[in-house]
């Protein structure tokens, strides 16, 4: 089978086969490609002063390839643009914080320019992916064995809402499933979740009314069905108009109610413990097994270490909280003096590796995680031709 070809800058095709032979059919949108990204590492579990999501590009563009790799740098877009992928998907944003100007004589500005002079859209998951369960540092959890993982600081965001309308009794288990089916109503491992109580909802119309149960300018009485459900914030839309699309009334009735809840299993870092116990020097010899740049380590390298703290990324602020929760080692990039130092005083080792190296772990479980999400429809590439900025010395 041949190759179809495509015209001039053009992704939309029946079938697709790939440059490893591999048939595709129709490609996804932008959208629907970040839609899922923020199911499954949900965009609102990002810090507050974190720029996550789609960051450049066109949401309606159509995509059949995408490029991960944890910066976008000239190298990571030549890439892409190479390989025909319609994004880019990194850890770190293009664009971190606003900016009032792009001008292609800086370097963000000539990746800017150049994302869009070839189509290509960027997206970030960045404190959503650190944040998210099964993201990036459950992901080095798995890969070390660690047991019994809780979240080092539980900063999991205050993500959800209750949605609570009011329905005529015959058409309220209609409503229901629609809200449902859309996504609300999941709690844990329970979907399909509500609370329902019957009672006599009151309205009048007035003359530019064309009400569904009575008529303009009476006063009317009905038996109506309180419907409850939660729902994750970044999915409102799309429940909201699963409501106004199978609520019978010309103007619906609900109440939206912000929650304090926090979703369990979320937030910076990990600890937990090891299935065997290990000496600190041994496991710095484990993470190099793993593909870890070890940069240096505080403590005496014949200790046991059994429970383990880690926070992918610069994480030293976050030594504190590894040492008061009794990790015996904290795993973590970029480790500051001061910290250093009141670690050694708390009696806990350090093992620091480089960003990259540390970081970079997480990409083969997003690209099978996309790639069986979008069976036939999307290839994930993880980027050949990325390349950690610091060498080693000697």
């Amino acid at each position: 089978m041949s190759p179809i070809a495509f015209a001039p800058d053009s992704r939309i095709c029946l079938e697709i086969l790939t440059s490893s032979g591999r048939l595709l059919s129709m490609p996804v949108s932008v959208s629907k490609l970040v839609q899922f990204l923020d199911e499954r590492y949900p965009l609102a579990l990002a810090e507050e002063w974190d720029n996550v999501g789609l960051i450049t590009g066109d949401p309606g563009a159509s995509i059949d390839k995408i490029l991960l790799a944890l910066d976008v740098t000239l190298e990571v877009v030549e890439e892409a643009a190479s390989n025909r992928c319609g994004a880019i998907v990194t850890h770190h944003p293009l664009i971190f914080r606003a900016i009032k100007r792009i001008d292609q004589s800086t370097t963000q500005g000539g990746l800017v320019a150049s994302c869009f002079k070839h189509n290509i859209a960027t997206i970030a998951l960045h404190t959503n992916l650190d944040s998210a369960q099964g993201g990036l540092n459950d992901c080095v959890c798995d890969l070390l064995g660690l047991e019994k993982r809780k979240p080092l600081i539980d900063s999991g965001r205050n993500r959800y809402y209750k949605l609570v309308t009011f329905a005529p009794r015959e058409v309220a288990a209609k409503v229901r499933e629609a809200l449902c089916a859309a996504g609300s109503g999941e709690i844990g491992d329970y979907d399909n979740c509500s609370f329902n109580m019957d009672g006599t909802g009151t309205f009048r119309g007035n003359d530019k009314s064309n009400p569904a149960v009575g008529k303009a300018g009476k006063l009317e009485q009905t038996e109506e069905t309180r419907i409850e459900v939660v729902l994750r914030r970044e999915i409102f839309g799309r429940v909201y108009s699963a409501l106004l699309s199978a609520h019978p009334y010309e103007e619906v009735a609900y109440d939206l109610y912000p929650l304090e809840n926090r979703e369990k299993g979320t937030g910076l870092g990990r600890i937990g413990t090891l299935k065997k116990p290990l000496t600190l020097k041994a496991f710095c010899d484990r993470l190099t097994e793993l593909g870890m740049m070890v940069t240096r380590y505080l403590g005496d390298g014949s200790r046991q270490i059994k429970k383990v703290a880690l926070c992918t990324g610069a994480g030293s602020d976050f030594s504190m909280y590894a040492a008061s929760a009794g990790a015996d080692v904290y795993l973590t990039a970029e480790v500051k003096h001061h910290h250093a130092l009141d670690s050694a005083a708390r009696g806990m080792s350090i093992v620091e590796t480089d960003h990259f190296t540390l970081e970079r772990l997480v990409w083969p479980r997003v690209k099978e995680e996309l790639e069986q999400h979008f069976k036939g429809q999307l290839e994930a590439m993880v980027s050949k031709h990325e390349r950690n900025c610091w060498t080693r010395y000697p």
